[in-house]
């Protein structure tokens, strides 16, 4: 029963890449939802678990090692890598499909609903296999990190997942735009990214769920840099309802791309100057 199951297959098409020419982050999260329900269903428990696991994940990392562009063919490979307490950890691997590289680990903490019984969990612990990927770090403190805001709307029918709230790929939607902006705030402006042929590009993301957002609800958006390379960012967003409440936070770790060469560039001295003085 311990094995890597092919839970999803596609592509990706035109429309879903961004400034930097590669698939948006957002449709990753989107294809890796569809990924966790259907393992459940292949593996014969999404009346069990699906939906009330499948979108609700409270933590998911990412570690992207080589960029996906318009028309790439993928598939992902799923399987249980742990089972605590009160959780299931799933694995994923995003493989390039003609060339069977992988080319993004994702590791998801989905909470267990309280009507698993020991058989299903004896099941789901007989699946483990052994995680091949990068080593998953502890989730980072993150009280106390107020930055701007970046980000402030109201969720939208479209945005609603299978459990009628504020779906995955929507969570990250809204952290990318609040990216923009941040960006922009520190000299990476659209001019900018235009004139020099550079982008950001993201090499990690750290995303918890804390809660629920509804149809209607107003969501912002904070952003604060945590870190500074020759050529690489790491910032926080933390999202928040209209009462103050979090409801999701993202830690995000990236690069500034050289458009043409595809390779990493270093900042420039007037971005790092304004990046050091928020770091100060």
């Amino acid at each position: 029963m311990a094995e890597w199951i092919e839970s999803y297959r596609g592509v990706v098409s035109a429309w879903e890449c961004d400034v930097v020419e590669h698939f948006t982050i957002a449709y990753y999260f989107e294809r890796f939802a569809d990924a966790t329900r259907n393992f459940f269903e292949l593996i014969g428990e999404a009346e069990t678990l699906g939906p009330a696991v499948g979108a609700t994940p409270a933590r998911v990392y990412v570690t992207f090692t080589q960029e996906l562009r318009a028309g790439a063919v993928f598939h992902v490979l799923s399987a249980v890598v742990g089972v605590d307490q009160g959780a299931v950890r799933l694995g994923h691997q995003v493989v390039a499909s003609a060339s069977l590289r992988t080319v993004s680990w994702v590791m998801e903490s989905l909470p267990l609903p309280e009507t698993v019984t020991p058989p299903l969990r004896r099941q789901l612990e007989a699946r483990i296999v052994a995680w091949p990927g990068p080593e998953v770090p502890q989730p980072a403190a993150r009280q106390g990190r107020r930055g701007a805001l970046t980000a402030r709307d109201r969720v939208k029918p479209r945005e609603l997942g299978e459990a009628g709230t504020m779906s995955l790929a929507s969570h990250v939607h809204r952290f990318s735009a609040a990216g923009m902006q941040f960006l922009s705030s520190i000299g990476m402006t659209a001019d900018y990214m235009h004139e020099n042929r550079r982008g950001f590009s993201t090499l990690a993301l750290d995303l918890r769920l804390l809660g629920a957002a509804q149809m209607g609800d107003r969501v912002d958006v904070e952003t604060a840099i945590v870190h500074l390379g020759n050529t690489s960012l790491s910032y926080l967003h933390q999202m928040r309802g209209a009462d103050g409440r979090e409801i999701a936070s993202l830690l995000q770790a990236g690069v500034q791309l050289d458009l043409d060469a595809r390779r990493p560039a270093a900042l420039p001295p007037a971005i790092r100057d304004v990046v050091s003085k928020l770091l100060a």
